[in-house]
């Protein structure tokens, strides 16, 4: 769902073309083919070929002739784009029909095959997705590249960014200039190109433009970001359910509240250490830290997930382990039906699973600081985090004893 729409929001963008990469053929390529069909641009990949022949399985390069702005001394120009993947020898993704796509190293894919692009373009442009020191190899391999344009494909480094000016093997490599954008569309990364009467370029301008919250939305992608961004808490709501040990919507509720303390006191040290550590609820913590659970209750912690409610993403996996108690952990949040305790950022979402609290745990139970909280408010998920303000509203301690 999140890819169809991806594709509707380029298509709606004017998109020309765009750089395939192995992520694109993750859930194989006859769903590629199905979505490709969908798409109004072209994709181009010269380094993802088949095993048995080294040919590319899409279109290497494509020529895309484009007007220039009134009062130019030129009419029109053609750009010329290959696309280029990092080349993964691990990587084998078998066809029906007995067929296999690999990977090939994009240095000899782009010497072999940049040549003739230039016979037919007056600019060359490469589309990658590789590691940015790799990429800045790719001029230096083929001298006729303009532009390399990209990003980095690897997991571990998200968001790389270059400089806009001309820095000597850095952001310029002969004729080549680099721009790498980082990643999650945060930033638009545009190129300026002056050509002279020949149709050399005479100079570029690149620049980074933050896409923050002053530029507005444009409608037609609002709503094909709200409509995809429904239908996928639908689907998590749905796996959620059909997953739920407990009874669905619309059975009795499960008691709000934690079953009482046993008058026969604590287990033995023993017992208590054999059974596993749960999770039990910020109201357990009530009775014993009024005034700490008085500030955290007049919290935005402790509507946290109300937030996701308001934007339709409470069955989002990618959202919850921020906004319940123990997602994804040994007895944490499952749903909203099964563990209705653990919605919200809770006090153990800091200080840790509360069960053996205080009866073996005393006050060496949950000791945490503030730098925990960047687990969560991280530059991607809460940008406008400042610690000096944030901190304050939810401050529940004693600061001189935390300062011992």
């Amino acid at each position: 769902m999140q890819t169809d729409a991806l594709i509707d929001g380029m298509n709606a963008m004017d998109y020309k073309v765009s750089n395939l990469s192995l992520r694109d053929l993750a859930n194989g390529y006859d769903a590629f083919l199905e979505r490709q069909k969908k798409a109004r641009f072209e994709f181009v990949s010269a380094n993802i070929v088949w095993k048995a022949t080294g040919e590319p399985v899409i279109a290497a390069t494509t020529v895309v002739r484009t007007a220039v702005r009134d009062g130019a001394k030129i009419k029109e120009v053609r750009i010329g784009f290959i696309g280029l993947t990092r080349h993964d020898p691990a990587f084998l993704k078998e066809v029906p029909g007995g067929r296999s796509i690999v990977t090939i190293d994009p240095l000899a894919a782009v010497e072999k095959r940049v040549p003739a692009l230039r016979q037919k373009a007056d600019v060359i442009v490469a589309l990658v997705a590789m590691d940015l020191d790799q990429a800045r190899l790719l001029p230096k391999k083929a001298r006729e590249i303009d532009l390399v344009l990209g990003g980095d494909s690897n997991p571990g480094k998200t968001g790389v960014q270059t400089r806009t000016d001309d820095f000597p093997e850095d952001t310029q490599i002969g004729r080549a200039r680099v721009l790498y954008a980082g990643d999650q569309g945060k930033f638009l990364g545009e190129v300026r190109l002056y050509f002279d009467a020949k149709k050399a370029i005479a100079s570029t301008q690149r620049a980074l433009i933050g896409l923050t919250r002053e530029w507005p939305d444009d409608p037609d992608l609002a709503k094909i970001q709200e409509t995809v961004k429904v239908a996928i808490n639908d689907y998590n709501k749905t796996q959620t359910e059909s997953q739920s040990p407990f009874a669905p919507a619309g059975s009795p509720a499960p008691p709000t509240s934690p079953a009482p303390r046993t008058p026969a006191g604590p287990t033995s040290t023993a017992a208590a250490l054999a059974q596993a550590l749960t999770y039990t609820g910020s109201d357990r913590c009530a009775p014993c830290h009024e005034q700490a659970f008085a500030v955290w209750a007049r919290s935005g912690h402790a509507r946290a997930f109300q937030t996701l409610i308001a934007n339709k993403q409470e069955y989002n996996p990618k959202c919850l382990g921020c906004h319940t108690v123990g997602y994804g952990l040994s007895h944490g949040y499952l749903s909203p039906l099964a563990t209705p305790l653990l919605v919200n950022v809770g006090c153990e979402s800091c200080h840790g699973p509360s069960s053996r609290h205080p009866d073996q745990f005393q006050q060496g139970f949950g000791r945490t600081d503030t730098s925990f909280c960047v687990t969560c408010h991280s530059t991607e998920n809460s940008p406008d985090f400042k610690p000096a303000e944030y901190i304050p509203k939810i401050r529940h301690w004693d600061e001189k004893r935390a300062r011992r």
